[in-house]
């Protein structure tokens, strides 16, 4: 019964030798790829796919505040996630969650994600409360990035592959009220916190936050 044999991570003092004896026995045609070439074409398939299975939930931190250009806002909830991906190795987001008063007609709580693994620093997403949150328990997100930054996705507009894995509505059918956005956006469960951090980590790639 004829095999093949695959060796991973050999050395360069030891190839030679490998090869060597391999011929040395017949067989003379190996295929030899560097490790380096099989790591890029990996990445390369999978980058705009590489999510997080699984945050871990890391740190839960008290008396959380952010200063936005309006307003200082202190966060209920300030919970901070873990997560390991191929591209960057380990990444820390953290949901600062709050009510804010007033916001597109009414009282809605808001699921902020942050760039950081203490203090709020760099703000990612915001996940709000649709209109029918008390009976439906759902969060909306606007989707960023279009052009590199913080430009909105128009309902026409072609997403970036990745959120093909993501329930997609227009943001004002989910959030109907005067001046809501007729753009794309994320919708999910608010007890849904890999949903909400992988939406947070897409938006810190496409801005290049990371």
């Amino acid at each position: 019964m004829p095999f093949d044999v695959l060796f991973h991570d050999v050395a360069d003092a030891d190839l030679g030798p490998l090869l060597t004896g391999g011929a040395a026995l017949g067989y003379a045609s190996p295929t030899v790829t560097s490790v380096a070439a099989v790591r890029n074409q990996q990445g390369a398939a999978g980058a705009g796919n590489d999510l997080v299975t699984g945050w871990q939930l890391v740190d839960q931190r008290e008396g959380q505040v952010y200063k936005w250009p309006e307003l200082l806002e202190h966060y209920d909830r300030y919970d901070v996630y873990r997560g390991e991906t191929e591209r960057e190795g380990t990444i820390f987001i953290a949901l600062g969650s709050t009510v804010r008063r007033g916001a597109w007609g009414m009282d809605r709580i808001y699921v902020v994600s942050f760039l950081s693994q203490r203090a709020p620093q760099t703000p990612l997403a915001e996940f709000l409360a649709a209109d029918d949150y008390a009976e439906t328990g759902e969060l909306i997100a606007v989707i960023r990035g279009s052009d590199g930054g913080r430009k909105m996705y128009g309902p026409a507009e072609d997403l970036p592959p990745v959120y093909a894995q993501f329930r997609i509505a227009p943001y004002r059918d989910r959030v109907q009220v005067k001046g809501s956005w007729n753009k794309l956006a994320v919708v999910t469960a608010g007890s849904d916190t890999d949903t909400i951090l992988n939406h947070a980590l897409i938006q810190a790639r496409r801005r290049g936050d990371l």
